[in-house]
């Protein structure tokens, strides 16, 4: 369970005194446990990968920030987050791959046209969720159906 993992991986950032990963770690199982307190009950792992989404997403903004503001403590501990965070997602899928899903989803639906565009999205997320980023889909879809 990736819950293990990421507690396993604390002890381990723990003895190896890396401040910066034990740091990102510890909060983001800090947010696990608030959406543990408000559900209460354990996360699955598919729930545990959207937080996990949801941190890399703020991780990035951050970046984006210290980059214009030239803080490179700041970039390096982001960047090294967000590498750290990936390890734990699932495998990331190529535009190709993700093409092909989206391409089966039309035609096993029989959509057509740009109409079906709300249904195809629909159909293909639950099948992309958290193996392709979702601003990319949509593009995609779009030139799927025209």
């Amino acid at each position: 369970m990736l819950k293990q993992t990421l507690k396993a991986d604390i002890i381990k950032y723990m003895k190896s005194r890396d401040k910066v990963r034990l740091t990102h770690l510890r909060t983001l199982m800090a947010d696990v446990k608030y959406k543990e307190m408000d559900l209460k009950r354990e996360l699955t792992d598919d729930e545990l990968i959207v937080i996990i989404e949801k941190t890399i997403k703020q991780l990035n903004e951050t970046l984006s920030y210290a980059k214009q503001s030239n803080k490179e403590d700041i970039i390096s501990e982001t960047e090294t987050g967000i590498e750290m965070f990936k390890i734990y997602m699932p495998k990331q899928l190529t535009d190709d791959e993700a093409k092909a899903i989206i391409t089966q989803v039309i035609s096993e639906n029989n959509f057509k046209g740009k109409g079906d565009m709300g249904k195809v999205m629909k159909a293909c997320m639950p099948k992309l969720k958290g193996q392709y980023d979702g601003k990319k889909v949509n593009p995609l879809v779009m030139k799927l159906l025209a």
